[in-house]
């Protein structure tokens, strides 16, 4: 599903969280601004020790993609330098992971699942200043397990 930019009005992909004619931000996905909540269970283990898997809903994908602005870069690169961590490199690559997440969540709930085991990231490079990042699971129906204590 795709989304207009409200900078230029240009049409980019869902997936890409920078407009592909200017670059501007899509609306809600500014690495300062996201905050992801997940409404689903979600593991990166093939199973639950708390839940039993009932059904198996298939694949499920989460990808976004951010560009690096000049600043970001001219920040690495003084990192790069003198040493250290890169903030706001680490910032972008924890609201893409979460972002990549929510839409792995939003396409498991669309075929019937309540949950998500198995997740594994990807991180690239597109081009010379985007970094994608994908996300994959397995896509399930989950029940919790009854801890049932006799007395």
């Amino acid at each position: 599903m795709p989304w207009n930019c409200p900078s230029c009005g240009g049409t980019t992909e869902l997936g890409y969280n920078v407009c592909r004619k200017c670059g501007a931000a899509r609306p809600g996905s500014d690495p300062d601004q996201v905050a992801v909540q997940l409404e689903m269970p979600m593991t990166t283990t093939p199973t639950f020790e708390t839940h039993t898997i009932e059904a198996y809903h298939g694949p499920v994908f989460g990808e976004t993609i951010y560009g690096a602005n000049v600043l970001r870069d001219i920040s690495a690169a003084f990192t790069d330098v003198v040493g250290g961590r890169s903030g706001d490199y680490e910032k972008v690559l924890i609201r893409g992971r979460n972002m990549a997440m929510s839409e792995m969540s939003e396409r498991a709930t669309q075929l019937g699942a309540n949950a998500v085991v198995g997740i594994r990231f990807d991180y690239s490079t597109v081009g010379r200043t985007m970094l994608m990042i994908c996300s994959s699971g397995t896509a399930v129906t989950v029940t919790p397990r009854q801890t049932g204590h006799a007395g």
